[in-house]
């Protein structure tokens, strides 16, 4: 720590490995001969007493009262001539540590949001840190420890960073409603949001993050494979769901076309439906309905089958249904439906498409039987 150079003056300096943070010097008697010597990437701050005092950045300083005015000022009678005086220095080690590993020593119990499954989630990484602060770093955290090694500040800081690992990887899951099962594309923003809240953190301790990095975040092997089976479940009901709904829509479809080429409604459909099931009852309210006869609901029944009857029927005393027309597709012109010749512009009219009533396939002209489902036409 002390040598003597070439002139015979003290020389105070410190050489020491990457991974100690924090050197006590051996040396503790001075005078305003002696020489401090402080490397790149090194403070020095000397302390009298208790108290944190001077810092020295990297050069050589020669220990005079230019250069130690805190010192001048609190024992400025130490400061006569050569008078000696004695103090404590420590060296700061200002290096980037970028090796420093973490991880979870225990699951983090979550519930995942996307399937409802309970889940034991783990997670590692990399951090890179420095000391920021070295006032504070020695005040706060070395004390009066001779020397401070980046295992001392890995076993200081682990709490801390488990908490705010814990914190951001929870409120991605749950909050976020992100599934454990798809957060690995989310690694790259949970690593920025872990490294500024444990910034926050250790600012009071003089140091900072200056790289933090989420390798892997998962949940164990029997949780896994629950919430791989349930999505999977979860995929064939979808599935299954999907190929009902477009049969349904296919049919529908079907049916609507069949409808519109008898003229009749999906409401008049379900009027005729209500009556037949009516009719079919073998109870007191379904003979008198068969028979015409009954309370009020029975009459309006009939009333209502009556009206739909006439209007689809044409009986005698009833309004006729409108006829069905279509458009001349030479001079588009309205004509009736079932017109072979146009009587305006006398052009051969198209065979009209007609489709089976049952199943909805287009038919060809002159057809008298459904060639998918055989159903009369």
């Amino acid at each position: 720590m002390s040598t003597i150079d070439k002139n015979g003056l003290d020389v105070i300096k410190c050489v020491s490995q990457n991974y100690v943070l924090v050197e006590k010097s051996t040396v503790e008697d001075f005078n305003t001969k002696s020489q401090l010597i402080v490397n790149e990437s090194q403070e020095a701050l000397f302390y009298k007493d208790g108290q944190a005092l001077d810092l020295f950045g990297a050069g050589r300083h020669s220990l005079n009262t230019e250069n130690l005015p805190l010192l001048k000022r609190l024992y400025g009678a130490i400061f006569g001539g050569k008078t000696p005086f004695s103090c404590e220095v420590f060296f700061i080690n200002k290096v980037s540590v970028l090796d420093t590993v973490w991880g979870t020593s225990s699951p983090i119990p979550l519930i995942d949001p996307k399937y409802d499954l309970p889940i034991g989630v783990r997670a590692n990484g990399q951090t890179g840190l420095r000391v920021k602060d070295s006032r504070k770093f020695v005040v706060r955290v070395v004390g009066q420890l001779p020397e401070y090694t980046v295992e001392s500040v890995r076993r200081a800081i682990k709490g801390t960073v488990m908490l705010a690992v814990k914190e951001v990887i929870a409120s991605t899951i749950v909050e976020q409603g992100v599934s454990i099962l798809e957060i690995t594309t989310r690694l790259s923003e949970l690593s920025a949001l872990m490294q500024k809240k444990l910034n926050t953190s250790l600012d009071d301790l003089g140091l900072e993050v200056v790289h933090f990095t989420v390798n892997t975040i998962v949940a164990g092997e029997d949780d896994l494979a629950k919430l791989r089976e349930t999505k999977e479940t979860r995929m064939e009901r979808i599935t299954d769901a999907d190929m009902k709904a477009y049969e349904t829509s296919v049919m529908s479809e079907a049916r609507a076309k069949a409808r519109a080429m008898e003229g009749y409604t999906y409401q008049e459909e379900r009027k005729f439906d209500v009556m037949q099931a009516a009719a079919e009852n073998k109870g007191t309210a379904g003979g008198m309905i068969g028979a015409g006869v009954g309370l009020g609901v029975g009459l309006g029944v009939m009333d209502e089958a009556r009206r739909t009857t006439a209007s689809t029927m044409g009986q005698q005393g009833a309004a006729p249904a409108a006829p069905a027309t279509r458009s001349c597709p030479h001079c588009g012109q309205s004509i009736p439906k079932q017109a072979k010749f146009c009587p305006e512009c006398g052009q051969q009219l198209p065979p009209e498409n007609k489709f089976c009533t049952e199943c909805g396939t287009q038919l060809a002209p002159g057809s008298k039987f459904c060639p998918e489902c055989g159903t009369r036409v």
